[in-house]
């Protein structure tokens, strides 16, 4: 076999961020330009399996075996109010 004959597997990622902003009425107390905003972070949107460590020692019985995997799917919300 030449040099760096295996790859080993791929990896596929796909991040996303959804947003939606709100304008609130002016009031005395919070100001003429307040917002409200909503925010949602996707991580490995598509919940893809990435595997890492794969085993390339040809005398280990493991040979060719993913060790570890990345991360799963990871959605994080977050609220801001600006004024």
């Amino acid at each position: 076999m030449p040099r760096n004959f295996f790859t080993g597997p791929g990896y596929f990622d796909v991040d996303a961020t959804l947003s939606k902003s709100f304008g609130l009425p002016s009031m005395r107390i919070i100001g003429e330009n307040a917002k409200l905003e909503f925010r949602a972070n996707f991580y490995n949107l598509f919940n893809k399996l990435n595997l890492t460590s794969v085993q390339t020692d040809i005398f280990n019985s493991h040979f060719g075996e993913a060790q570890n995997a990345l991360g799963s799917r990871t959605i994080e919300m977050q609220a801001r109010f600006s004024f």
